[in-house]
């Protein structure tokens, strides 16, 4: 499996679909778990910064993380990065063979 980070930032129509964001991640969820079952969802937090979420979830390849980006996508105005994260172990081993 590899690690991905999904960032993104929501652009909400009102200030009183703040509430609705709690909800948005339950239905994001029960869709991550039906259409991608490969899928494992780490962690997610709330940030402050360029961007207001930060899903770290485990795809076994990049297939299936753009599929999670897109399901993101389905709850509104989003705009979503995605990133691959490689354990820093395996980049050191990387590193020293260059």
């Amino acid at each position: 499996m590899v690690t991905f980070i999904l960032l993104s930032k929501i652009s909400l129509r009102s200030p009183g679909e703040v509430r609705a964001l709690a909800e948005m991640d339950r239905d994001f969820d029960r869709r991550l778990q039906e259409e991608c079952p490969e899928v494992r969802r780490i962690a997610s937090y709330a940030l402050l910064g360029a961007y207001d979420f930060l899903h770290i979830f485990e795809a076994p390849d990049a297939r299936a993380a753009a599929k999670v980006a897109l399901l993101a996508n389905v709850f509104g105005r989003v705009t979503t990065e995605t990133l691959t994260a490689i354990p820093f172990d395996d980049f050191r081993e990387i590193a020293q063979s260059v």
